[in-house]
């Protein structure tokens, strides 16, 4: 990564980029393996019809995008542990959605992008199947969000797309509306963790 990106990188994690200059390009190489292997680790036991999620803390330490703080948690949900070492800054968090019927390229659900929002995460990413999503947060992007009503919004929409898509279409449509919504750039790429820019608010 030439100097002129890893700056622009730093300042994506940092929540220091403006909106205009998001790039075209995240690349999360760096990182991919880690994803990967909690995803791996997600649905070791799915032949026994059981996943788990997983979720990490994103952190910049040492001039590098690092995972940390891996914890393990239910079927449809899991607890970051957001604790930090002194010489880490924060960045966000990593989860994944392993679901026991197979189902993947789930993007975020409505109750994620609330907490990537309130809980002032400058990149959020999402681990499902071949696929990974990132909400990134702009100089637009409000500090608090209802919950009650993004969760009331996403079955609206649930309900209004069903009928014409498949799940994780419909989940992508809902996560596109709720960026351009609250402002929040997304992206949207393979397991090798270089993300293209869907939506730049």
């Amino acid at each position: 990564m030439a100097k002129r990106g890893k700056a622009l990188f730093k300042s994506v994690c940092l929540g220091k980029c403006k909106s205009r200059d998001l790039p075209a390009r995240l690349n999360l190489a760096s990182i991919a393996p880690e994803m990967n292997r909690l995803w791996e680790a997600s649905i070791r036991e799915i032949e026994s019809e059981v996943v788990r999620e997983h979720a990490a803390l994103l952190v910049w330490e040492r001039e590098s995008l690092r995972l940390t703080n891996i914890v393990e948690g239910s079927h449809d949900e899991v607890e970051p542990d957001n604790q930090l070492h002194e010489e880490q800054q924060f960045v966000g968090t990593f989860h994944t959605h392993p679901y026991v019927k197979g189902l993947q390229g789930m993007a975020f659900s409505g109750t994620d992008i609330a907490s990537a929002i309130t809980d002032e995460e400058n990149l959020s990413l999402v681990h499902s199947g071949s696929q990974i999503f990132c909400l990134v947060r702009t100089e637009f992007t409000p500090e608090v969000v209802d919950e009650t009503a993004i969760i009331e919004q996403e079955r609206k929409l649930l309900r209004f797309y069903q009928k014409a898509f498949s799940v994780s279409q419909v989940l992508f449509k809902i996560n596109l509306f709720f960026c351009q919504q609250y402002r929040l750039g997304f992206y949207t790429g393979a397991i090798s963790g270089k993300l293209k820019l869907e939506f730049r608010p």
